[in-house]
């Protein structure tokens, strides 16, 4: 017999997975700070791409600039100004990126609560079902109990 509330709690569960709760699901394996800091790590690698690929996109802009001015260009101080600036861009965006996977992570450990507690009552549904059936079968009203002739 078909049981309608445990056909639309697994429903709600099956779409959770697929959808929204497929990445939320994953973060479970991991604890808040290993969550940030994996996050932190792809960010510092995209930071650092992203920026060099900027600088070189300047530098190729202004080539002829570069190439007419490269005697009288102190070329420590320019190095050290795009240091600077790197470092400034980096911080902002890893203090950024802290916050935002913060925040994430506490927002997907909320949505697992609830993943959790419907798949906690998905299990009493099932164990419920189960009492029944083996109630049934010790009463002597289930249809493959085997009848004696004496």
């Amino acid at each position: 017999m078909l049981n309608e509330d445990k056909i639309k709690l697994m429903t709600k569960l099956a779409i959770y997975e697929q959808g929204e709760g497929k990445e939320a699901i994953k973060c479970n394996k991991y604890s808040k700070r290993d969550y940030v800091s994996l996050n932190m790590i792809k960010a510092a690698v995209v930071v650092t791409v992203a920026y060099i690929l900027v600088v070189a996109l300047c530098v190729l802009q202004r080539l002829e600039f570069f190439v007419k001015q490269l005697i009288s260009i102190k070329l420590m101080n320019l190095g050290i100004k795009l240091l600077v600036i790197y470092v400034i861009v980096f911080i902002i965006y890893m203090l950024i990126t802290y916050m935002v996977y913060s925040v994430k992570y506490i927002g997907m450990q909320e949505k697992n609560k609830g993943y959790s507690d419907n798949l906690k009552e998905l299990y009493l549904m099932y164990k419920r079902e189960e009492k029944n059936k083996s109630e049934t079968k010790l009463g002597g009203n289930g249809t493959d109990d085997i009848t004696f002739e004496y």
